[in-house]
């Protein structure tokens, strides 16, 4: 079992050891904590009391936070650093289903509509995360009825996500799904997008090789410049005319 899983608890002022790192000091954790999108703009007094509820543990890169094998329920807060949720074909071919930035959710939780039962989250940085059991989480809700309110519009804003990924994958040839993935980063995180080729892949649907094809025409168009795991937007609006 994860260790991830073994650092869970009800509450209490102790935390799990994390192997390789530290744990972080209270003043730290009220920072992190508030730094997420479930705690934004709460009191000091609320989130000094949620810090007690709160499991911080760190992630190095490459390390699986969660796999097919865990079957038990936890919501995870990324601090820093980034996770790839997916899957993986019986071919080996990955299914990137999420890319989760800090300040995001992320796990498996039936009360948040979540599975993680098939599916991988790794690190494709160094992470901090903040791990919460579903009890924690219900006592939350229950003590800070703001944070079930930002839980819905965090979970209804996923779902849109989803919706409009499978509408692409579903009506547009892949130059367009590549034009919109690139358009939905940008608009989120700016125009350099710390991204590779293989990832694209994974995120659109397709092979790497497709993935290089299309970007070097993009790039031919003047509509990105391509560095090295990165991709610059130039023409914002072009893109958004090819993704349609």
């Amino acid at each position: 079992m994860s260790r991830f899983f073994g650092a869970l608890r009800r509450s209490g002022p102790s935390a799990a050891s994390t192997p390789r790192s530290a744990s972080p000091n209270v003043e730290e954790k009220v920072r992190l904590l508030r730094a997420a999108d479930l705690f934004r703009d709460l009191p000091e007094e609320d989130v000094q009391r949620i810090e007690h509820m709160a499991v911080m543990s760190q992630c190095e890169r490459g390390q699986v936070v969660y796999s097919p094998a865990e079957t038990r329920e936890a919501l995870f807060l990324l601090k820093r650093g980034r996770i790839e949720v997916y899957r993986l074909a019986e071919d080996g071919k990955k299914l990137l289903l999420n890319t989760v930035q800090p300040g995001m959710a992320f796990g498996d939780m039936a009360l948040t509509g979540q599975r993680m039962l098939g599916s991988y989250a790794e690190a494709v940085e160094d992470c901090t995360i903040c791990v919460m059991s579903r009890s924690d989480l219900e006592a939350l809700i229950v003590e800070f009825p703001a944070v079930g309110v930002r839980l819905v519009r965090m979970l209804s804003q996923r779902l849109a996500d989803l919706e409009q990924r499978l509408e692409e994958s579903s009506l547009r040839d892949v130059p367009a799904r590549v034009a919109a993935a690139l358009v939905r980063a940008a608009e989120q995180g700016g125009p350099k997008i710390a991204v590779t080729h293989q990832q694209l892949a994974d995120l659109v649907g397709t092979h790497r090789e497709t993935i290089t094809r299309t970007l070097g025409d993009f790039r031919d168009r003047g509509l990105i410049a391509l560095g090295r795991s990165q991709i610059e937007v130039i023409d914002l609006n072009g893109l958004r005319a090819l993704a349609g």
